[in-house]
């Protein structure tokens, strides 16, 4: 039988691939038919030291780790290093050393995790930078998912639904210290067509 002639290795790594792969796919799904909500499922950890929690958005937010805004372990992260590293390992490990197998999955799956962190921050920019009139967000809450620096001495990240959106936007505070991630915030102003001044509530 098929399954009785793979290896101990190929069986782990081919049930591995197989439930991550589905799994994100169903995730793609519901992005792609607008199901997956900006409020919804995920996880990022900030390189710069700051820990997010994103509410519930498993697939979209922040939480478990990102570098400057560059969100990498996070739920749908996990699921591509997975994948893509199980797939490889499982194809790779008949032709080479098992350990070297392992070895190339493990960085094929990280290199699968960047790329697809790149993927949405690119969609959630274009979703961002769309016809977003940012002036009418004055006076609403949003959250920190990377810390905002105290008396305006830069930028960090807020999130936050506007105009049917979950969007995020850099935002700057001229409270006398950094307004952490996952504080709530008061939009107060608004810099330029981006940038928003914010307050802790």
């Amino acid at each position: 039988m098929w399954w009785e002639n793979l290896s101990d290795l190929q069986q782990i790594t081919f049930v591995i691939g197989s439930v991550s792969t589905i799994i994100m796919i169903i995730f793609i799904i519901l992005m792609l038919i607008g199901m997956d909500g900006g409020e919804g499922f995920d996880g990022d950890i900030d390189f710069d030291g700051d820990i997010d929690a994103g509410d519930l958005d498993i697939y979209n937010a922040d939480t478990f780790a990102s570098i400057s805004g560059l969100r990498i372990v996070t739920i749908r992260g996990g699921l591509a290093f997975f994948s893509i590293g199980s797939w490889m390992v499982y194809l790779l490990s008949e032709s080479m050393h098992p350990v070297v197998a392992v070895l190339i999955g493990i960085v094929s799956g990280m290199i699968a995790a960047v790329l697809i962190a790149y993927a949405m921050r690119a969609v959630l920019n274009l979703e961002s930078a769309g016809n977003l009139d940012y002036s009418t967000a004055i006076g609403k809450i949003a959250t920190v998912y990377i810390r905002v620096p105290k008396e305006a001495q830069g930028k960090g990240k807020i999130t936050f639904n506007h105009q049917g959106r979950f969007v995020e936007a850099d935002a700057i505070t001229h409270d006398l210290e950094d307004i952490l991630n996952k504080s709530e915030v008061e939009i107060v102003n608004l810099i330029d067509e981006t940038t928003l001044v914010v307050k802790k509530i």
